[in-house]
């Protein structure tokens, strides 16, 4: 019988939130993985009893990063349920909004938590101690990187401008509310908002893409490196007045496309901290945590559709979308990623150009002070769900599905792994802080604030803090 040995990562720097990896190695070979999600947070349950109206500000702090897709989210959720209708300038103004918040992350993914991956930055913090380890770019294209590694930052900086100027401010704006967005559209808003992304492509031209191409061609065996299960899903997201979406809406199971349905999302925490239940739809089932749970790992659940782990993000959108990628594993969907970031920004020029200034931007009617809504849109790091029932204009029942936890979830009532667990199989170790891992991992640009969205409400803790 062969004994593994056991290496852990904690905390996994550069990405949202604390992760544990637990991996474990035959010689050099990782055999079996489980991640963990170790902080316990509160939002699902907090929203119960409170005003429709205000899930669109509630949900943003969910997190900092991508706040606005979960305001976003939560008022298509609520908008379907309270039978809302978003008139066609609000609904160009939203995409402008949101695609803002998509490019800053994706900036600030790239540089700021996978590219120091691939390059010796300067002898400051967060760069030292430094790891030697892997190290392919010369000393001329090191200092090239760290120049625009610190440059990125101005231009996220600018993006998040962007953001606010029909957002009001970044992060958790105030610009998206249900029935559409509160500002109006003039010609120094328009003319602004085009400012920021002429700078923003320009930066993209330039620079982003001559570095991903040099830690592509640095980097080869990471192209295919770390990849998934080949299973991908996208919601669909940024859609136009006359209904067509900028990134398309499907699912590829076992090789074969098929149309997206979210009945068939289901959540499981036979491996999670929660009072056990099987794979149950979002509209069925409840938050209730038990940290005895004795096959728990994780705080994150186990989202699957049609009871399969799928993989989502900016690769997932581009196999969905039919679109030319360069490989399924680590520098691919880096490399989707930047190439998204483009793409986007570039629409974000036609979207401005189709707003109409002077028309509404908000509908408050409603139709009803009750009902069922689903919300469904990318964002940033995939495919995002919330699930509402409203009684009176209040919440009775609130479920979000996101990103990172279809990507990092537990191990199902079926034992099998999600994406991300599985995609560090097989890795062979030659480092000693399991730097390979570190790689793999930060490709999905894992976010696991939005993972973790449930409250305690048995036990009160306070914390205090001197100022």
């Amino acid at each position: 019988m062969t004994i593994l040995e056991k290496r852990v990562i904690f905390p996994m720097s550069r990405i949202h939130n604390p992760m544990l990896v637990e991996a474990w190695l035959d010689g050099d070979e990782i055999k079996d993985a489980y991640i963990s999600d170790t902080l316990y947070r509160g939002f699902e349950q907090i929203l119960v009893g409170r005003s429709a109206f205000d899930m669109p500000y509630y949900t943003q702090r969910i997190c900092g990063i991508c706040s606005s897709a979960h305001a976003l989210t939560a008022a298509l959720a609520v908008e379907q349920a309270l039978g809302m209708h978003i008139p066609p300038n609000g609904l160009l103004l939203r995409n402008l909004i949101l695609a803002s918040d998509f490019i800053q992350n994706h900036l600030r993914h790239i540089y700021l938590y996978s590219f120091p991956d691939y390059f010796r930055g300067p002898d400051v913090a967060p760069f030292i101690p430094h790891s030697e380890f892997d190290l392919r770019l010369s000393a001329k294209e090191e200092s090239s990187m760290i120049e625009h590694y610190f440059k990125s930052f101005e231009i996220s900086r600018i993006a998040h401008s962007a953001f606010a100027v029909f957002g009001g401010k970044a992060p958790h704006g105030h610009g998206i509310v249900l029935g559409g967005v509160s500002m109006e559209v003039d010609a120094d808003k328009v003319n602004r908002y085009r400012g920021y992304m002429m700078e923003v492509l320009g930066f993209i031209d330039d620079f982003l893409l001559p570095d991903i191409n040099l830690i592509k061609e640095r980097y080869p065996d990471y192209i295919q490196l770390g990849k998934g299960i080949g299973n991908y899903m996208s919601v669909g997201g940024f859609p136009s007045p006359e209904g067509s979406t900028f990134f398309s809406q499907g699912v590829l199971l076992q090789g074969k496309r098929e149309s997206y349905d979210e009945r068939h999302v289901t959540e499981d925490v036979t491996n999670a901290w929660y009072k056990p239940h099987g794979p149950l739809h979002p509209m069925e089932e409840d938050t209730i945590p038990d940290r005895s749970q004795a096959k728990g790992y994780t705080w994150v659940k186990s989202p699957r559709y049609r009871g399969q782990p799928v993989e989502v993000g900016p690769l997932a959108r581009a196999i969905i979308n039919k679109e030319e990628t360069l490989g399924t594993g680590t520098i691919g969907r880096i490399w989707a990623r930047a190439l998204e970031l483009k793409k986007l920004a570039k629409s974000t020029l036609d979207w401005l150009n189709r707003l109409e200034p002077g028309a509404e931007t908000l509908d408050l009617k409603m139709e009803q002070d009750s009902g069922v809504g689903i919300g469904l849109h990318e964002a940033m790091r995939g495919s995002l769900g919330h699930w509402v029932s409203i009684e009176n204009s209040r919440v009775k029942h609130y479920q979000i599905v996101t990103p990172s936890a279809f990507n990092f979830g537990a191990r199902d009532n079926t034992g099998t792994r999600s994406v991300g667990e599985s995609s560090i199989l097989g890795l062979k170790i030659k480092s000693k802080d399991l730097k390979e891992v570190g790689r793999v991992i930060r490709s999905f640009d894992p976010c696991f604030s939005c993972s973790v969205h449930i409250i305690d409400g048995e036990n009160i803790r306070t914390l205090k803090i001197q100022v």
